[in-house]
């Protein structure tokens, strides 16, 4: 099956509008920002999303469930972007706080 190309905003509000979708509890858990990634093989997906926060109403366990139903059908189209190896994956700046 064909992957549908998506700008990381239409695809992060795909993935944004699922999670408030299926999310049973209220919860201030956010879907993290999607990222292009070298595809490793020619059956993966071409992106990843951020480590989502534990949470324990569970939005992590179903983020991950979004994730994996999206990566089959979904590609990132960013012409303007280098696709991050694992290894230089988005982190978070030194001196910035979580506030959540």
């Amino acid at each position: 099956m064909p992957r549908h190309s998506l700008t990381p905003g239409a695809l992060y509000k795909l993935l944004n509008d699922e999670l408030h979708a299926r999310r049973q509890v209220p919860c201030q858990c956010r879907m993290p920002l999607p990222y292009l990634v070298e595809r490793p093989d020619d059956v993966s997906a071409n992106w990843r999303i951020g480590t989502a926060t534990p949470c324990p109403k569970g939005c992590d366990a179903l983020i991950a469930e979004i994730v994996t139903r999206f990566w089959p059908k979904f590609d990132l189209f960013d012409p303007t972007s280098m696709a991050a190896n694992e290894d230089r994956a988005p982190r978070k700046a030194k001196g910035v706080l979580d506030t959540e």
